[in-house]
């Protein structure tokens, strides 16, 4: 517990779950999306460390990943507290990963105020990323669910949306009317002229008995289940529905609001999106062979690639699998995944 009068702490949640299918064959069941060096050198999983330890020291850092990735994470982060691993008997989609993060470390600090990030994101601008986290930080203070929300720079159809009470400005958070789920194409235009509109990015501020009870009433399924499961009892955690936490608390919820985040942030949905970022990073020429192949990236090192006249497409070369795909149907990838799995081939693992 905090001393009386004191202001509550702030404890980071960081989500290390997720499949993967839309960045095959570099990543796999075992190795997802957030452990990948898409960006550079580094695996998004530890840029993400990188970008929360300017908010929190590394014992007030969380971080909720599935059995199987347990070992992974802790080497990947080396700071991660023995104790602040977060194990996850099976996946069971984003409200139960995150009650289990709050339940856990409510335990310890019941007035603490929580910040939940994926792994799996890219922020380019960190001073804005903490402008924006330290104002949803103020507003969760006084009772608030607090939404980070990307101001959209087109009316992409791949992201829910958020509709603000008022057009928002700054970094001043303000009420959420309603949760959109991904829009066609004429609603995202809609919403994007309108101004009062932002990408739900599913990184959020709280405190953390405002979120329980919050869970308690809206999606109670999922707290007993986590409760049980940290008081032992056999079998609790398998009882907790998979669900979302938009869908579970966060759309019924009472005095949920938004602050604007402005800071450069991609999510990077798909291989178009990483060959973006390779592009953006690369300093010099990549080791790849590229004659009037432009608009093409090459991932992998494990050999050279040469393209010629192949224009606008994505060349991913493991040891087991080679993809190659044009970079506007990046997309598709998911459905090679499912054939893979259908026919039970080993090249998913």
């Amino acid at each position: 517990m905090a001393p009386k009068g004191a202001k509550p702490g702030l404890q980071i949640v960081l989500l290390a779950g997720g499949s993967g299918t839309r960045f095959w064959p570099l990543s796999r069941t075992d190795h997802p999306k957030q452990l990948l060096p898409l960006r550079g050198k580094e695996p998004l999983l530890v840029e993400t460390w990188k970008r929360v330890r300017r908010l929190a020291p590394a014992k007030d850092i969380w971080v909720i990943a599935p059995r199987s990735l347990s070992a992974k994470v802790r080497k990947a982060l080396p700071g991660l507290g023995r104790s602040r691993l977060v194990v996850e008997p099976s996946p069971r989609d984003t409200a139960p990963a995150i009650a289990l993060g709050c339940a856990t470390l409510s335990r310890r600090d019941r007035d603490a105020v929580v910040a939940v990030f994926p792994t799996d994101h890219v922020v380019r601008d960190l001073d804005a990323f903490t402008r924006s986290v330290r104002s949803a930080v103020r507003a969760a203070r006084t009772g608030a669910l607090v939404c980070l929300g990307i101001r959209p720079d087109r009316p992409a159809t791949g992201f829910g949306y958020l509709k603000c009470a008022e057009r928002p400005r700054g970094t001043r958070p303000v009420g959420v009317e309603r949760f959109v789920e991904k829009p066609g194409a004429a609603s995202a235009r809609r919403f994007v002229d309108s101004g009062r509109y932002l990408w739900n990015a599913g990184m959020f501020v709280w405190r953390v008995d405002r979120f329980l009870e919050e869970l308690a009433t809206r999606a109670p399924r999922v707290r007993r289940a986590v409760e049980g499961h940290l008081d032992g009892k056999a079998g609790a955690w398998g009882r907790a529905p998979k669900v979302s936490v938009d869908y579970a608390v966060m759309e019924k919820a009472t005095r949920v609001e938004v602050v604007p985040l402005d800071a450069g942030w991609d999510d990077v949905g798909s291989w178009a999106a990483a060959a973006r970022l390779r592009e953006e990073a690369r300093g010099k020429p990549g080791p790849h062979v590229l004659i009037d192949s432009e608009g093409s990236v090459v991932f992998g090192d494990r050999r050279l690639v040469a393209l010629v006249d192949v224009p606008g497409v994505v060349v991913v070369d493991t040891d087991d699998a080679l993809l190659v795909v044009p970079r506007e149907r990046a997309e598709r990838v998911r459905e090679v995944v499912r054939e893979l799995q259908r026919t039970k081939r080993k090249e998913t693992l």
